[in-house]
């Protein structure tokens, strides 16, 4: 190609020193080289991602949504700079020549880079695409993303290294065969550090930021930062804690970020209640219990129905144990879902309930399982006390007992 050196013959044309010409003319060329890619991006960028976004918006196919929200799409479009600036090298350098094999190296190292991240991108849309696809169900999708994502980030390496020294592929995977049983005794840590950490970007287990418990190593508290390995962890008393990268791989731990992005928090906790003190309602304790403004239409609705039942079965018999009778458990249990569906605090989006465990030695267990409307730990504890102090506190009112262990005071008064 002849060469037009159209910036070196205009500097020259101005007086230039020869020997600053080729400085300036590179100048030039850079800036007009960024230019050029800047240019293309945004056309990229502008123009074919928007016709892709109306595409995928007209699509019927649900995959390409997930293409689209993984920013596959957008990776091709930084596709097209790269081309453009590849391709214009030779024009725009054409005075200064020497710079320009430097400059296609860097350009091909982009794209390599830019390759590892599409296929990281293409492999995560797929899994979330497949996960919600019950044809996939049962098939190793993510096992096989996994090994295709560590092959493309190893094939990378290689290629920048071969780029960067000149050597052959096939050289440096050989010699890299002859050293690895020394790298991996040698960096051993190191090496499973990598591959965990590796692990914990590639599957979201835990970010900075996110609050985590992990009991194994005595940790409660939010994420500083995710080294090569360990990952650092300060404490809610302000102690700060590191817990090994593989064991985020290895171990199980809590990692609430599901619930501070939902915006809700369970409460999950159970009333004890003292078995004796359980009975079939008389008279007294059911007038007593209409007056109960949450259980009222409740309590004549479910008594209007006892009696057609029992009248059916043609009951006759005075005692309580002959046909069907309500109990103050029973009674309570909805109040206690009554109270909660009506309580300020409680978020009415998510699982409400309150059931009845197997007993043990500690009485009956009634669950109160439901989520707060907020993540706020001082707030959350504020309406969780609040609940229960008024759950304890009504448990009288249906001639309920808590149970409790006996104490000091319980045995004394025997004597």
């Amino acid at each position: 190609m002849n060469q037009l050196h159209w910036t070196t013959d205009f500097l020259l044309s101005k007086g230039v020193r020869a020997d600053l010409v080729e400085w300036i003319a590179l100048g030039i060329d850079v800036v007009l080289i960024a230019l050029v890619s800047l240019v293309a991006d945004f056309l990229a960028r502008r123009i074919l991602l928007s016709v892709i976004h109306a595409l995928v918006k007209k699509s019927k196919a649900t995959w390409d949504d997930y293409f689209f929200e993984q920013r596959v799409f957008r990776n091709l479009a930084h596709l097209v700079p790269a081309f453009i600036v590849h391709e214009s090298l030779d024009y725009i350098f054409n005075d200064v020549p020497a710079a320009i094999p430097f400059l296609q190296k860097v350009v091909v190292l982009y794209v390599i880079v830019l390759g590892v991240s599409l296929v990281n991108r293409t492999l995560r849309a797929l899994e979330n695409w497949t996960g919600m696809n019950e044809k996939y169900a049962n098939t190793p999708i993510r096992t096989i993303s996994q090994v295709i994502r560590i092959l493309a980030f190893f094939g990378a390496v290689i290629a920048i290294i071969s780029i960067l020294t000149g050597t052959k592929a096939g050289t440096i995977l050989g010699a890299l065969a002859g050293t690895t049983a020394i790298i991996i005794l040698v960096f051993q840590d190191s090496i499973k550090g990598l591959l965990a950490n590796f692990q914990i970007h590639m599957y979201d287990l835990v970010k900075v930021g996110d609050w985590i418990t992990f009991s194994k190593y005595g940790v409660d508290g939010d994420v500083l930062s995710i080294d090569l390995t360990t990952v650092k962890v300060q404490n809610f008393d302000k102690t700060v804690s590191t817990v090994p990268a593989t064991a985020f791989v290895s171990d199980s731990f809590v990692n609430w970020r599901g619930m501070s992005e939902s915006g809700a928090r369970r409460i999950k906790r159970n009333i004890h209640i003292d078995i004796t003190s359980i009975r079939h309602l008389d008279e007294g304790l059911a007038d007593s219990l209409r007056e109960i403004d949450l259980i009222h239409d409740f309590m004549v609705k479910r008594q209007a129905e006892i009696d057609s039942n029992n009248d059916k079965r043609g009951i006759k018999g005075a005692s309580k144990l002959n046909g069907r009778r309500q109990t103050n458990v029973g009674l309570y249990r909805k109040y206690v879902e009554f109270y909660l569906n009506n309580h300020p605090g409680i978020h009415h989006d998510f699982t409400l309930m309150v059931r009845q465990l197997q007993p043990t030695t500690e009485g009956l267990p009634i669950e109160v399982y439901c989520f707060t409307n907020t993540i706020v730990w001082q707030e959350y504890e504020g309406i969780m006390a609040d609940i229960f102090d008024h759950l304890y506190a009504a448990t009288r009112h249906f001639d309920l007992a808590l149970f409790q262990s006996p104490t000091g005071a319980d045995i004394r008064s025997l004597k």
